[in-house]
């Protein structure tokens, strides 16, 4: 893709090589647009990736997906038990489940569990009905097949590693359990930012060239646009929903923050309640960062054949790179990307890739964490403390996409060739950009408008599978 400037003919700027009339046209042309900006990481990533969701959202401005999680939750023990147990005991423990008070704890009879503090197995006997009234506890009778004098305190876990029947036993003695997945929801953010363009403005174009094909559209507009992309980066990352995220039931409009326009969360929201790590500015080591990358790949799809990408700021890169000088490839060569259609993608050469626990990682500068006006950089590289501790804070995104369903994905309003993702239009004054015999104005101004927005938000399908590491005296 080149871009250059020139000046305005009239014989050549016209409205059929506008940029702005081809984009209302062909929406699709945004994505290429979007190449201009390779500093804005994450929205360049996954814009070249094609990581684009499938929903649909058209009538709403809200969107939900599923996540499977594992089948059976979590039970834990409710009420502590500090007596010594004997193999044939049988015992009634309160159990409860981990994730609600008031959810059954998925136990059934002739379930085989093994308790995690003393790994004393037993067989489930009976199962009560939930007591919403203690906290959600369960009375389950377990008969223990080991004796154990290990005291068991509250939230001693139970897990099922079986379920065990005599011969000839009944159909009707078998538990019935069936898991639904998990309702995630955001919500999409409303961008807008407008930029008057006098008489003395349209002598001064830009052309952007690709593929033979050649648009233009008013130099003046580039201030503008660089602006409204950098903010559009900003809150896919520092983005806060003005709805409440708690949903009771599929399809549940939320609650709203009075005096808000509706607006969802960006990245950091969405996965800081799963696995945030700590550690001292200036004294990372590999160990850390094989530690951090361990953690959070249990909890994706397969172990590894992952790829992460490490998002953080100037800090964070010298830090990373000193501390994993071992795992360091051909920093030379430009990585390569898998899209959802499997196809391999190279996304250019600001990306340095290392191969860590048969997971692929990439470091890749986010310059939204050394912004001066988001956080307060007083010293440069050599020593980040206070707010300025944001630029050395790593970000880590499980980029993998399972049978074309990217982790990650932007989404945007919009559906059958209505997408409102990156919109660019002009309003006429008394100057009308096309078309200056006109005698239609939408106004009386000695100028016009160029309108930019976009409807749009980000989503993390599954939270757990990325993680932060941040310095100590960072507060997110």
């Amino acid at each position: 893709m080149k871009v250059f400037s020139a000046k305005y003919d009239p014989s050549y700027n016209t409205a059929d090589n506008s940029l702005v009339n081809n984009m209302l046209k062909y929406p699709e042309i945004a994505k290429k647009i979007i190449e201009l900006y390779p500093r804005y990481s994450m929205t360049y990533l996954l814009e070249r990736l094609g990581f684009g969701a499938s929903e649909k959202v058209i009538g709403a401005n809200a969107f939900e997906w599923k996540v499977m999680g594992r089948y059976k939750k979590p039970a834990v023990l409710d009420v502590a038990d500090a007596t010594d147990r004997s193999a044939g005991d049988v015992v009634t423990y309160k159990i409860a489940s981990a994730e609600a008070a008031d959810e059954h704890c998925h136990l059934a009879v002739n379930d085989i569990v093994r308790i995690d503090t003393t790994g004393t197995r037993g067989l489930v006997t009976s199962v009560g009905t939930l007591n919403t009234g203690t906290d959600g506890q369960t009375d389950v009778t377990i008969k223990l097949l080991e004796a154990h004098s290990t005291d068991l305190t509250t939230s001693t876990k139970f897990a099922v590693i079986g379920s065990a029947f005599g011969q000839g036993s009944l159909g009707d003695e078998v538990g019935e359990l069936y898991a639904y997945p998990e309702t995630h929801r955001n919500h999409l953010t409303l961008s807008r930012r407008k930029v008057k363009i006098n008489g003395i403005d349209l002598h001064d174009v830009t052309w952007v060239e690709h593929n033979g094909h050649r648009l233009w559209y008013f130099t003046k507009e580039q201030q503008m646009t660089d602006q409204f992309m950098y903010e559009l980066e900003l809150n896919r990352w520092f983005g806060k929903s003005s709805v409440s995220g708690v949903i009771s039931f599929p399809g549940d409009a939320g609650s709203a923050t009075a005096g808000f326009p509706v607006m969802g969360d960006g990245i950091i929201e969405q996965i800081s309640n799963s696995n945030v790590f700590d550690y001292t500015p200036g004294s990372l080591t590999d160990a850390i960062l094989t530690n951090v990358l361990a953690s959070i790949s249990l909890n994706t799809i397969n172990a590894t054949g992952n790829e992460y990408v490490v998002f953080t700021g100037m800090q964070g890169m010298v830090d990373f790179q000193k501390a994993m000088k071992a795992f360091l490839g051909n920093g030379s060569a430009a990585p390569i990307f898998t899209d959802k259609a499997g196809q391999d993608v190279q996304v250019g050469a600001n990306f340095t890739t290392y191969y860590v626990l048969g997971n692929k990682m990439t470091l890749v500068h986010n310059p939204c964490f050394d912004d001066p006006n988001v956080s307060s950089i007083t010293s440069g590289v050599s020593g980040f403390t206070g707010a300025a501790a944001l630029s050395g804070a790593m970000v880590f995104m499980d980029m993998s996409a399972q049978d074309g369903v990217a982790n990650v994905e932007l989404i945007a309003k919009g559906a059958e060739g209505y997408n409102r993702n990156y919109v660019k239009k002009y309003v006429p004054g008394m100057i009308n950009p096309n078309d200056p015999t006109s005698m239609m104005a939408a106004n009386g101004n000695d100028t016009f408008e160029c309108h930019i927005m976009s409807e749009s938000g980000v989503i993390v399908r599954n939270p757990l599978s990325c993680g932060i590491l941040k310095p100590t005296n960072l507060t997110l």
